[in-house]
């Protein structure tokens, strides 16, 4: 199997038998969870989840993209 999720700069910072950690050449971090179906494997793009820069805020965005929901 080979997982190509990384760019020019990255390093993986932990690997398990479900997710992959990205360090990001930004110092952003990229939690990356796959999982198999049948016999395929694939990223779960929709519980992908970046550790960023900020004031111990989370945000989530409606799937349409319009709507941020920010949690203090």
């Amino acid at each position: 199997m080979r997982v190509n999720v990384m760019k020019k700069g990255d390093s993986i910072l932990n690997v398990t038998e479900n997710m992959v950690v990205v360090k990001r050449r930004s110092g952003e971090v990229d939690v990356i969870p796959f999982c198999k179906e049948g016999n395929v494997w694939r990223i779960d793009q929709e519980h992908v989840v970046t550790i960023g820069y900020g004031n111990n805020t989370v945000e989530d965005s409606v799937a349409d993209g319009d709507v941020t929901i920010m949690t203090f």
